[in-house]
This record gives structure tokens, C-alpha cells and sequence, in this order.
């Protein structure tokens, strides 16, 4: 449910071909003929057919929250020496004066959703490209733990403990102030704690997180015999440096809400994992992607209450009603 929402509520926006023709000027790619909308991100997102013959992108941003075009840019010039096919920003522009909104304009990237294809013969090829991908960004090294700003790192710290430390205590607060019950809490906090020493210790240091690769962010396109092939990444708004780990669990908890059944085939083709633990490692990082999530959701009203019936709230209590790791 919640991994297909992807926050519509300006989706109704639209947009004067005038107005865009001007905000694109300096590309020199010719005026705009068409405009459609596109399907997921946090904000619209359109398609823009230029008389070139060319295809760009407009991604526009909400004016609260920390997803910028200048953050964006930045976690995608990380892949400028690596040959993966992710999203090139052409322009950006934060000033409001041309369009009333934050906005970037980037590639236009061939291919579908893979979260549109999750009925096709070859779609655990697609899975395992997937885990493929995320290898390769994580052999991308980075030179502190921490989120991405339009310059750089934000406030980073050198160990990984650290960095998870500080997810810890921010996820913790969140879940409390949107009115988590209190004995869960209390329990995944006493989870937590125990095995915070032997999970987060080890790390092979911090690497490029795209901390929200699921289907829905890959693109593919068939080829001559009908085979899926992986064609894009998008959506760098999560982006950050932080362990391998952490990073893949999250993919594999939104991978595996939105694809049933494609965990094995992404770890398939993400190979080794580089933990002692690896099934311990996965298993403590997902409950705080969990927790993540549930206060987000609930900070964006798709979970109405507290009390409301979520799947992810479900399986919180579960371990914290459980002792038995992995």
C-alpha cells in the first residue's frame, strides 16, 4: 500500500508551456510541445517534449522539508565515474521567480518502472539487476557517515556506530511524538540496545546509500528477445553516505513490501554481504527502517491515527513482543 502512494496531493498541478519554455531557455533544446505528467516522487513530476526532438525531465519540490534540487544533484554527480545509468541534472533552479516552486530539469531516461512489470517472465532478472546495482553503488566509498546538502556532507560523523546512533535517537523521538505505543517502544528500544554493539561495529565503511532503491526506482526496457534490462536509477531525495548494510536492508524491506518474493533474487545479485552477522545486521536495521517509516507515514497522513491498521506498526510489535534474533 504505502510503497505505491508516493504522496499525490499537488498532483493536480499544472503548468503554462510559456512559462516552461522560459524556465528551460538556457538549455537551448527548443520550445516545449508536450507536457505529461509522471508517476511517482514526492512532488510532480512531468515529462517535458521539446521541438528538438529531445526528451527532458522537470521534478518539482515542496518549499518545506530538506529534498532540494541542489541536494539531488549532488548524490548524482557521485556516478560520474561509475557506468550506471542514473539521472544527470541539467539545470536547477531554487530562486521561484520563473516557475512558483522549486525545481531541477534533468535526462529523460529510457524505460518503465519496474514496479509495472512485476508480471513479467523475466522480472527476477530484473530483481537480481537490481541487487547488482546496489553493489555497485555501494563499492562507491564516501569520506564520512551522514546525509547529503547541496555542498557536501551534512554534519558528518567517522564511524558508523555513530551515524546509527543518531538514527536511533531521532527515530526513537519521532516514534514517540506521533504516538507509538509506549510498551512497543520500550521493547524495541531494549532490541536495539542489545545488539547495537556487534551490528554496528563492523562496516566496511561509508559508501553511497541511495536509501530508497526498490522496484519503483529502476528503470527496464525489453530487449531484441524480450529479456528485461535494467535502463535507469531515480530518485536521489534519501541519498546519503552510510554502511552497505543498513543501506541494503533497506532495500530489501521496500523491495519486498512492493515485490513479494524478490529478496532472494536481489541478494542473489548483490552477492556477499559484508557483515559477521549478515541475517542478525539486516534483521536490526530493518526494524528502524520500520519505525522510519511508520512516523513518516503517519507525518503524511496515510496513516490516519496511532491506532490505525498499518502492517509495518504489525510487525513491530511482533519483535517487540518477540527476544529471538536471527
Amino acid at each position: 500500500m504505502w510503497i505505491g502512494l508516493r504522496r499525490t496531493e499537488r498532483s493536480g498541478m499544472r503548468l503554462s508551456k510559456d512559462r516552461v519554455d522560459d524556465a528551460i531557455k538556457t538549455l537551448e533544446l527548443g520550445r516545449v510541445v508536450d507536457i505529461t505528467p509522471l508517476s511517482g516522487g514526492t512532488s510532480p513530476v512531468f515529462r517535458l517534449d521539446l521541438s528538438s526532438d529531445v526528451s527532458v525531465v522537470l521534478k518539482s519540490y515542496p518549499d518545506d522539508g530538506d529534498k532540494t534540487p541542489a541536494r539531488e544533484a549532488l548524490a548524482a554527480r557521485q556516478f560520474l565515474a561509475v557506468a550506471v545509468p542514473v539521472t544527470r541534472y541539467l539545470l536547477i533552479d531554487e530562486t521561484r521567480n520563473v516557475l512558483p516552486f522549486r525545481f531541477a530539469i534533468t535526462n529523460c531516461l529510457p524505460g518503465v518502472a519496474g514496479g509495472s512489470l512485476k508480471d513479467h517472465r523475466d522480472i527476477a532478472s530484473l530483481y537480481r539487476q537490481t541487487g547488482g546495482l546496489l553493489r555497485t553503488l555501494h563499492a562507491i566509498a564516501m569520506p564520512a557517515y551522514g546525509a547529503f546538502g547541496p555542498d557536501g556532507i551534512i554534519d558528518p560523523v567517522s564511524t558508523n556506530a555513530a551515524f546509527i546512533r543518531r538514527i536511533i535517537e531521532d527515530a526513537f523521538g519521532r516514534f514517540a511524538a506521533f504516538g507509538a505505543d509506549t510498551h512497543v517502544s520500550a521493547r524495541l528500544r531494549a532490541i536495539i540496545e542489545q545488539h547495537f554493539q556487534s551490528v554496528t561495529s563492523h562496516s566496511i565503511g561509508a559508501v553511497f546509500a541511495h536509501d530508497d532503491l526498490h522496484p519503483n526506482n529502476v528503470l527496464a526496457v525489453e530487449d531484441d528477445r524480450g529479456n528485461l534490462v535494467l535502463s535507469g536509477l531515480v530518485d536521489f531525495g534519501n541519498a546519503r553516505a552510510a554502511d552497505a548494510v543498513f543501506d541494503l536492508a533497506k532495500c530489501l524491506f521496500c523491495s519486498e513490501h512492493d515485490a513479494p518474493g524478490s529478496t532472494p533474487h536481489i541478494l542473489a545479485g548483490y552477492g556477499e554481504i559484508d557483515h559477521p552477522s549478515p541475517a542478525l545486521a539486516i534483521w536490526y536495521y530493518t526494524i528502524l527502517h520500520r519505525m522510519v517509516m511508520w512516523w513518516w507515514l503517519r507525518h503524511v497522513g496515510v496513516i490516519p491515527s496511532a491506532t490505525s491498521p498499518s502492517d509495518l506498526m504489525d510487525r513491530l510489535i511482533e519483535t517487540g513482543d518477540s527476544t529471538a534474533a536471527p
